[in-house]
């Protein structure tokens, strides 16, 4: 779609393009709709499109919006708590880690990673 973005792409389209499951596929596109990212008209030659501009669409919005950014904020370990008086052996690297995954992840586009191909 980014690469098309003036180009209306049905559910169909996008299922057999990307080869996502459809029903998954239903989910993700009706968060994207409802936070604003896309939109969506219906009829023969319905289908979804952008509505605003790519390269105001930042990949952790995509990500908040969709999954949400809390499993950024998880034990690598996968331990339940964070005792800050007894760390992991993992704790400061992923805490450097993370900061840097969501930096980039806030600070790149749709447009920046079209860019980059």
């Amino acid at each position: 779609m980014a690469q098309n973005r003036n180009e209306v792409c049905s559910a169909n389209y996008l299922h057999k393009k990307l080869d996502i499951p459809h029903q998954y596929l239903r989910q993700l596109l009706t968060k994207l709709s409802k936070s604003g990212f896309i939109h969506s008209s219906r009829g023969r030659n319905g289908g979804f499109v952008f509505s605003k501009e790519i390269s105001q669409i930042y990949i952790a919005d995509i990500i908040d919006s969709v999954e949400g950014l809390e499993s950024f904020n998880k034990c690598i370990l996968g331990f339940t708590d964070c005792p800050f008086d007894v760390k992991c052996s993992m704790h400061d690297f992923w805490e450097k880690t993370r900061g840097s995954i969501i930096n980039e992840l806030k600070t790149t586009s749709l447009a920046d990673l079209i860019l980059r191909k």
